[in-house]
Formats: C-alpha cells, sequence, structure tokens
C-alpha cells in the first residue's frame, strides 16, 4: 500500500508539471526589407488612413510616425480566443520631438486588434515623463487614453525591449519594461484577436518611433499526451489497490 501511494504521487505531480502553460510562436518579423514602405512586405496590410501618407521602413527597422501620416497597418496571426498574447518588440524614440514638456494627449502607436475591425487591445503609448527622463511608456487596456503609466522613464535614442500582452480570459492588457510591469482595467472577456497593429497619428508632439524584432506568441493552458498517459496510469494502479 505505502508503495502504491508513492509511485501514484509521484504520476500525479509529474502529470501537474507537465500540464503548465504551452508557448508557441504565432508570427514575426524583424524588418528587413528595403528602405521604402512597410506595406505589403511581410503581410502587412493597410486598416486605416491613407495609403500615401504610409509606415516605412528604414535601416531594417519600421518607422511609426505621429504628424502627418496617418496610414496604420496590422499584420496577422491564426485567431486567438483563450490564453495570453504577448507582443516582444525593442522601441528606439528618436530625439526629434518635445514631449518632455508635454505629452499629455497619450497618443497610442501600437496594439493588438480583430482585423476588419476597430477592437483594438493592449494599446502602447509615449507619455510625459515623471521622473526627470526625455518620455515613458502608458497602457490602456481598450481605451483610448492610458490608464497605467511606468513608474521609469527612458532616453531618446535608447533601445528599449518591451512585452506588451493582453489576457483573453479577463480582458486585461499589460506591459513589461525591465523590472516593472503595469496593467490597464479589465476590458471585455471572450475577444478573438488575430491581429497585431502600428498606429499612426497627429498629436502635440509628433514623435518618431522605430520598431524592431517584433515577436507575436500565445501561452495557452492545455494538457499534454504526458499528462492524460500520466491519468491513465493513475486509474490503473488505483484499480489494483
Amino acid at each position: 500500500m505505502t508503495i502504491q501511494k508513492t509511485i501514484t504521487a509521484g504520476v500525479f505531480s509529474s502529470a501537474l508539471l507537465i500540464c503548465q502553460s504551452q508557448g508557441a510562436t504565432l508570427a514575426s518579423d524583424d524588418f528587413s526589407y528595403d528602405d521604402g514602405r512597410l506595406v505589403p512586405n511581410g503581410g502587412w496590410d493597410i486598416h486605416s488612413g491613407r495609403i500615401d501618407q504610409g509606415l516605412l521602413v528604414s535601416g531594417g527597422a519600421a518607422v511609426v510616425q505621429h504628424g502627418t501620416p496617418s496610414e496604420d497597418a496590422n499584420f496577422t496571426f491564426a485567431p486567438q480566443t483563450a490564453g495570453v498574447l504577448t507582443a516582444t518588440f525593442d522601441v528606439i524614440v528618436n530625439d526629434d520631438t518635445v514631449i518632455g514638456a508635454g505629452g499629455t494627449d497619450f497618443e497610442y502607436f501600437a496594439h493588438f486588434m480583430t482585423r476588419g475591425s476597430f477592437n483594438f487591445r493592449s494599446r502602447l503609448d509615449l507619455v510625459a515623463p515623471t521622473v526627470g527622463g526625455d518620455y515613458s511608456f502608458g497602457l490602456s487596456s481598450s481605451s483610448s487614453t492610458a490608464q497605467a503609466t511606468l513608474a521609469s522613464d527612458f532616453s531618446f535614442g535608447d533601445t528599449i525591449p518591451v512585452s506588451l500582452s493582453f489576457d483573453l480570459a479577463d480582458g486585461m492588457g499589460s506591459l513589461t519594461v525591465g523590472g516593472e510591469t503595469i496593467s490597464g482595467d479589465a476590458s471585455d472577456s471572450g475577444q478573438s484577436l488575430d491581429a497585431f497593429a502600428f498606429r499612426q497619428s497627429d498629436s502635440s508632439n509628433n514623435e518618431t518611433i522605430t520598431v524592431d524584432n517584433l515577436v507575436i506568441t500565445t501561452n495557452v493552458p492545455e494538457p499534454s499526451s504526458a499528462l492524460l498517459s500520466g491519468v491513465a496510469l493513475l486509474g490503473l494502479l488505483r484499480r489494483r489497490r
């Protein structure tokens, strides 16, 4: 009896470990295209704005501008209805803005979306600095204005790795930069998201942002074949008791 209990606990414990979230890459882009328009490279497609005021590629990175350019574009991945979507990418904000003196309009420049609609989720903003730097980042789960901002500031010209996520279970967006994570308010759950997008607009601080090394992943808890085998073995052991 003691041996049976030990084996049963071991099988059950291993099964639990294997039942952790399984991550998968949905799409990626390193923007290694010739300088010029981003669309239609890599499957990027316009969903708003004017095609003659397009998103650009320069030096192997996407260029997102605010001001005259108005084209917004997205690229798609398999529709996701469960788990956590995450976009990781590098951001450089160029020193051609006076965001340090204002920047209260919270213009977002990247987000997840449902293609064919304006269902935007996890909107990433540039916001005014709070502790003497050049700028910071803000986040909203679904609205146009940042619901949370980072406590840290950043400098023009520096490469900043960011991680932008959306939890499809509770409809909450989150942003991680360095060791700090912020979250927006809970939004509508039950979303089906299938695209990542860049947005250009006219704001009080018409900054230029470059984005590179974009990777979209999903993390969905699901039972594995090893878990199913463990459950079957657990049942067998119980029958032998």
